[in-house]
């Protein structure tokens, strides 16, 4: 059975996009809809709601384009629960300190407010893998070195 995160403790963040009127006409940006996430970090779980903005002139040539918020990417990954942060802390125990994943899973639990299952750990290790090769491919010094 899943066991609910306590969230008593949270903040709320509300992100924008940076464009607040319409790059054509200058017109305001309208929200159109906004969603909710809830993202734990090392420190606290976060209520995050990305408001989405649409053109709100009719007469507009780009009255159909969408305008998204892109700092929620910088907090998690699209789909994980789990932030950036706490992606790259589980990494570096794990790879850099040799921690078992039980291991692992204790200390997260021990030093943050963080309830986490042994199969959670273990994703967020390969996530870090992933996100280690993918920036490793594109950095060309280090794939001569």
């Amino acid at each position: 059975m899943r066991t609910l995160r306590d969230r008593r403790e949270s903040t709320q963040v509300d992100l924008y996009p940076e464009e607040q009127e319409c790059p054509a006409c200058q017109h305001a940006l309208k929200e159109r809809y906004h969603k909710q996430r809830w993202i734990s970090r090392l420190d606290q779980h976060v209520k995050v709601v990305s408001h989405v903005l649409e053109g709100g002139n009719t007469a507009c040539a780009r009255r159909a384009v969408i305008y998204r918020p892109h700092q929620e990417d910088a907090l998690a990954l699209r789909g994980y629960t789990f932030g950036l942060e706490v992606v790259a802390r589980s990494g570096e125990l794990r790879y850099r300190d040799n921690l078992s994943i039980t291991k692992l899973r204790g200390q997260r639990e021990s030093e943050s407010h963080l309830s986490i299952s042994l199969k959670e750990v273990a994703l967020l290790c390969e996530v870090f893998l992933a996100l280690v090769t993918t920036g490793a491919r594109q950095d060309q010094a280090l794939i001569e070195q």
